[in-house]
C-alpha cells in the first residue's frame, strides 16, 4: 500500500495536471515529469557512499541576466553558464514549472561551493559530498542584483522576470517531497545556498517565497 505522503503527491498531482499547471501525462509519480537536460546529462563522480550521502537539499537561482538581461531564462544558455563555471546542479526548474535533471542523485554536482552549516565540519567546504542541488530560474531584487550582474545589466531587467512564479512552486513542491521521501530528508534540512555562504551568495534570495513551500 502506498504511503500517505505517495498517496498525497499522487492526489496533488493529479489536481495540478487538471489546473494545467504541470505537464500532461506523467509516466509516474517518482519520474514527476522529469525531462532529461538539453544536451544530456553530466558525467560527474559518484557519492563515496550512495544515497547514504544525501542529507541536504540546497536551493539556488540562476539566470543569465549578466550577458541577457532582456532574455535570462533560455535553457540553453544556462547550461553554458553550467559549462563556462565548471557548475552544476542536478536539477533546474524553468519558469513554466518543467523539471529538467543536469546530473543524477547518486553523482556529485558542484553547486555549494565554499561555505560551512550547522558547526558540522563535515560540511565545511564539502556540501557538494551530501546534497541535492536545484536551481530555479529566477532573478533577484534590484539590490541583490546589482553586485551579482552589475548595474548597467540590473537596469535591463525587467520587473516581472524578478521572484519565482506560482508553477516554480507547484513544481518545486512535488520535487521536495518526492526526495525527501525518497533519502528521508528532514525539512530542516533545506536550506539555500545563502544561508550555507552568507559571505558568498544572494540566492535564491529576498523574493524566494518560503510560505510557498510545504515542508
Amino acid at each position: 500500500m502506498p504511503s500517505p505522503r505517495l498517496l498525497f503527491l499522487g492526489l496533488l498531482l493529479a489536481a495540478l495536471l487538471a489546473a494545467g499547471c504541470a505537464a500532461p501525462g506523467p509516466r509516474d509519480l517518482a519520474e514527476l515529469e522529469i525531462k532529461a537536460a538539453p544536451g544530456g546529462m553530466i558525467t560527474r563522480p559518484l557519492r563515496p557512499r550512495g544515497a547514504k550521502d544525501i542529507r541536504y537539499i540546497m536551493l539556488h537561482a540562476i539566470s543569465d541576466a549578466a550577458v541577457n538581461p532582456s532574455d535570462p531564462f533560455r535553457l540553453d544558455r544556462i547550461r553554458a553558464i553550467f559549462q563556462a563555471y565548471q557548475v552544476e546542479a542536478h536539477y533546474v526548474i524553468d519558469r513554466q514549472g518543467q523539471i529538467y535533471r543536469f546530473v543524477p542523485d547518486d553523482r556529485i554536482a558542484r553547486h555549494a561551493g565554499s561555505g560551512t552549516w550547522a558547526n558540522d565540519p563535515d560540511l565545511t567546504n564539502n556540501m557538494n559530498r551530501y546534497a541535492i542541488g536545484i536551481e530555479l530560474l529566477g532573478i533577484g531584487t534590484a539590490a541583490e542584483m546589482d553586485q551579482a550582474v552589475g548595474p548597467a545589466a540590473n537596469a535591463l531587467i525587467r520587473e516581472e522576470d524578478r521572484g519565482y512564479t506560482e508553477q516554480q512552486y507547484l513544481s518545486l513542491n512535488l520535487l521536495l517531497a518526492y526526495l525527501r521521501e525518497r533519502y528521508n530528508i528532514p525539512p530542516e534540512n533545506v536550506l539555500t545556498h545563502a544561508q550555507y555562504a552568507p559571505e558568498r551568495k544572494w540566492d535564491p534570495g529576498e523574493l524566494f517565497a518560503w510560505d510557498k513551500l510545504d515542508l
